[in-house]
């Protein structure tokens, strides 16, 4: 551990102390907390912390707490099994007896202040933890910060403010949203009004690799890091450009001044990494974090994640940061309650990201429209019996079983959403949409106005038409799939539940890849197949695609798996002997395909005109 005057040798010299510093550090120490973090100090992957407690405490014994869950995750997580090597010290200096129970840390007597050290989350296999709510300490390189994973609370004090203090090696910049009250070159002073907002703006530290633009009233910055340089922040930048202004045009105005874009991207040879890869973002108030696999930089699949993730992330701005319940407004981090409204957070979330890029040049129409009924595809393909009600996922999804269904939220959600769109445009006449309807209810509730878990429909009601309710009931609370028929209907579709149409497959093309190796390896396949494959061959080239560990799985299926038409396909193979071309054609026959959809040829006056509205066209 570290004592303060080392902390305060290292801070000599290097800040420049404003008002606003000067205030934030004369904050009464009374009710707040004083938290250092010693990146500099970093040993062995492990971070020294040490917080200075609020001196109106009043509990014996007191538990500090650290956190189950937190918001945006769905899960349980523990974090308190993260810190190691905890003590406890009164005002005087005298060590305290502690324990430790569950996450928690539980101190016998009055404590003045608490020092641990801290193993993040990336490092161990079965953490768990999804990476981007999670924590990542590489000494020599990178750490990112989710607060919750480094400090916690006393319990009935995350009202209180912090004062943050981070040592960090020279060289490096922590980007963040959090309000910064002081800078140097081996020092950051951060401040948050409550340990919710603490927790609500993670930072990254690393060399910079950082971009400034501005997007219709909000300056965005994107912070990067590539361990190979793959990635940087301006062609990150190039890629959210569009993306941001798609989504300024559907909100017609954005909600934030201010919004910082954290991109963390995984190198395949971080093999620290590789058994605990969860791909994808969690978002925050004016900030999101993304843990997204590095590429190869030219990779037009790596362009399209960053688009789709950075637009979903972005679009919670709406929900559930201004428009949520009592239970994501005061978040309980020692025994969460879960909100019923998911399909809110989630499933419209996902929608509006969707329609964004729709109605301007980013998503055709029509790739629109399968991109959703895919969804129910997947649905059928990995949950075939079961239906469930959208309200009872969200409100039981911290248990085991219906954990496994989340993904569910990502699946039916975004398709009620987009049938209640349309609902609510026919009900209305064209006069209110699903966003406008929200946008709405955003000015009766707010971010410092939540609702009532159970008063939501009946709102949703009052904004719209009586008879909304009964889509609610139906749809949300129960478990019938919306009116998808109807709803393509209206915009002069044709939906088929299932449909004969041609395909194309081989007769034997089963392989398997190595788990372990970081080339595409055959390790085991049929005695007899279709393009004569050995154990040991490394796939090279697939159609003259490059094959690499992000796209190989993509390939194989575009390909070789479910190749899409009847032209030979070829596959470059490296063996011990040299290179080798091996070929085969696949053979037309026919598959059944669900949920799916065809452009009505004479499609009425009003549908017509009801999907130009739509679209924006």
């Amino acid at each position: 551990m570290f004592e303060r005057s080392d902390v305060m040798k290292l801070r000599v010299g290097v800040f420049l102390l404003s008002a606003a510093t000067i205030a934030a550090l004369a904050t009464p120490r009374d009710s707040a907390y004083r938290v250092t973090i010693d990146l500099a100090g970093c040993q062995h992957d492990r971070v020294p912390v040490r917080v200075e407690l609020p001196r109106n405490l009043s509990c014996s014994p007191c538990r500090y707490v650290l956190p189950r869950s937190v918001p945006g995750t769905y899960s349980l997580d523990y974090y308190g099994r993260f810190i190691v090597n905890a003590r406890a010290f009164d005002a005087a200096g005298k060590e305290l007896p502690i324990s430790r129970d569950d996450s928690d840390i539980v101190v016998r007597g009055l404590p003045a202040r608490i020092e641990y050290a801290v193993n993040d989350t990336w490092d161990e296999p079965q953490s768990g933890v999804f990476n981007p709510t999670g924590s990542n300490i590489q000494c020599d390189s990178n750490y990112v910060l989710n607060f919750h994973a480094f400090v916690g609370y006393i319990e009935g004090t995350k009202h209180y403010p912090y004062t943050v203090a981070i040592t960090k090696p020279r060289g490096f910049f922590g980007a963040t949203s959090l309000r910064r009250i002081a800078s140097g070159t081996v020092a950051d002073t951060f401040a948050a009004r409550s340990y919710m907002e603490l927790v609500d703006n993670p930072a990254m530290y690393c060399a910079p690799d950082t971009t400034s633009f501005d997007q219709s009233g909000t300056r965005v910055t994107v912070a990067v890091y590539s361990p190979n340089g793959v990635m940087r922040a301006e062609r990150v930048a190039t890629v959210l450009k569009p993306t941001l202004a798609a989504v300024a045009r559907l909100l017609g105005t954005m909600p934030v001044d201010r919004y910082t874009f954290l991109f963390y991207f995984a190198g395949w040879q971080q093999r620290d990494l590789v058994g605990n890869l969860s791909f994808g973002a969690l978002e925050h108030s004016t900030s999101s974090l993304y843990f997204l696999p590095e590429g190869r930089g030219s990779d037009q699949s790596a362009d399209e994640m960053i688009e789709s993730t950075a637009a979903h992330e972005f679009l919670h701005i709406l929900v559930p940061l201004h428009l949520h319940s009592y239970e994501i407004a005061d978040f309980d981090f020692r025994a969460p309650r879960m909100s019923r409204h998911l399909w809110l957070y989630e499933g419209c979330t996902e929608y509006f990201q969707l329609l964004a890029r729709a109605r301007d040049t980013l998503l055709p129409p029509e790739n629109f429209l399968r991109e959703l009924l895919s969804n129910l595809r997947m649905m059928r393909l990995f949950y075939r019996e079961r239906s469930i009600s959208l309200v009872e996922l969200s409100q039981r999804v911290l248990e085991p079983e219906y954990q496994k269904m989340y993904p569910v939220i990502y699946m039916h959600g975004p398709v009620v959403a987009f049938c209640l769109d349309v609902t609510i445009r026919q009900l209305t006449h064209g006069q209110k949409t699903l966003l406008s309807t929200i946008q709405s209810l955003m000015k009766t509730y707010g971010p410092d106005r939540p609702f009532r878990d159970e008063e939501l429909f009946d709102a949703f009601a009052a904004e719209v038409h009586p008879s909304l309710r009964e889509f609610f009931r139906r749809y949300v609370e129960g478990s019938e799939l919306p009116p998808i028929a109807d709803c393509l209907a209206a915009l002069g579709y044709r939906y088929q539940d299932s449909a004969t149409v041609p395909a194309y497959q081989f007769e034997n093309t089963s392989i398997t890849l190595s788990r372990t190796s970081v080339v595409p390896l055959i390790v085991s396949r049929r005695p007899e197949n279709d393009f004569g494959f050995r154990n040991g061959d490394t796939l090279v080239r697939i159609n003259g695609t490059l094959v690499t560990p992000e796209n190989k799985y993509e390939l194989l299926s575009r390909f070789i798996w479910a190749p899409t038409s009847g032209d030979t396909v070829r596959v470059l193979v490296r063996r011990s002997e040299g290179e080798a071309e091996l070929r085969a054609v696949p053979r037309r026959t026919e598959r059944i395909v669900r949920h799916t959809f065809s452009a009505d040829p004479d499609p009425s006056p009003q549908a017509q005109a009801f999907r130009r509205e739509f679209f924006g066209k």
